[in-house]
């Protein structure tokens, strides 16, 4: 059945009309294009909230879902056999973060083992692939996730999470790709992903932060337009289009510092809002549901930082929003039977 969106627009409602905005006066295709990845989500969301929902209808689309990461994970592990090399797409593994979220969330609420197996299972995609970030959210959501509301079983669940990053980190893959002289310490590793002389692999992206810096002290407040940073970033990389590989960076170079306050805004508001429902249900689909959906939006912050994820709206964004949406409607209306 579908009724009024109950999707908290107006939390995003200043994001959107500063994209809006920014179009207007500095109007691209290119900046179109970003505009519509970036609303987009935001609209499936609304869309996602219009309707009520029931045991069957969540059981269904998990299904559909299941199948979909099945067959992703299949064409990593073809890959994989066949080649000895894991495909390089950096949004694959935020795409299985979703699945894999929702499976340790069914774990901590009904304590299924199969579902830690299936969170195990798809953490494999990240650690083969040494997806660096991937690896840190993984983890970390084991350990932080919102489902698991034992404050007590957080500790042990915390140790692992430890046993779990250290295997991951003194593995020889990880070593190579993380430091220029193949190996290095945990005290190498700085929370300032730029920091230059650290001897920390960054893939070039410092080299694209140093490209950016003169367009963010010309137009700190409301950026340089949509798209913008494309020109300067294809010409440091000498191809025809190029990521920030930072997506604070890449707001804040396109819209200023306007942009990402309305940005990270409407994050911060909703996950309040989440947060007020996760306390307030108490059925075990909504604990589920709820915990998953906040733990995702760490996870979110997290790609921000090493990626833009923000673009891939078809490996996580959509899913990201259609969730928050689901999960208003579902909190707010409640289950149907059918």
């Amino acid at each position: 059945m579908q009724d009024r969106p109950l999707f908290p627009l107006v939390n995003w409602i200043f994001w959107i009309i500063c994209l809006i905005i920014a179009l207007s006066v500095d109007f691209s295709f290119i900046g179109l294009q970003l505009t519509i990845q970036y609303i987009l989500p935001i609209m499936v969301g609304l869309v996602a909230s219009s309707f009520t929902y029931s045991w069957p209808k969540f059981f269904w689309a998990f299904q559909q879902f299941s199948r979909l990461i099945i067959v992703v994970f299949a064409v990593f592990v073809v890959y994989k056999a066949l080649t000895g090399y894991s495909p390089h797409m950096a949004s694959t593994p935020m795409l299985l973060y979703v699945m894999a979220t929702i499976s340790l969330g069914y774990y901590y609420v009904f304590g299924e083992k199969k579902f830690l197996v299936i969170f195990l299972i798809l953490f494999l995609m990240p650690f083969l692939s040494v997806t660096r970030m991937a690896i840190l959210v993984f983890v970390s959501s084991f350990v932080i996730h919102f489902s698991n509301q034992s404050v007590s079983s957080k500790i042990p669940y915390a140790l692992l999470g430890l046993i779990l990053f250290a295997i991951v980190f003194s593995s020889e893959s990880f070593q190579k790709k993380t430091f220029y002289d193949g190996e290095g310490e945990l005290s190498d590793i700085s929370i300032n992903y730029y920091e230059s002389n650290s001897g920390f692999n960054t893939n070039g992206r410092t080299a694209w932060q140093r490209g950016l810096e003169p367009g963010l002290a010309a137009n700190p407040i409301f950026g340089n337009g949509p798209r913008s940073d494309n020109a300067v970033l294809s010409e440091l990389a000498g191809e025809s289009s190029a990521e920030a590989h930072n997506d604070y960076l890449s707001v804040r170079y396109n819209y200023g510092w306007v942009g990402l306050i309305c940005l990270l805004g409407g994050f911060v508001s909703t996950f309040v809002q989440l947060l007020k429902l996760y306390f307030k249900d108490t059925i075990s689909i909504f604990k589920v549901l709820i915990g998953s959906t906040l733990t995702l939006f760490v996870g979110f912050l997290f790609f921000m930082y090493s990626d833009n994820i923000l673009k891939y709206t078809i490996f996580f964004p959509n899913y990201f929003f259609a969730m928050v949406g689901i999960t208003y409607s579902a909190s707010k209306r409640g289950l149907s039977y059918l």
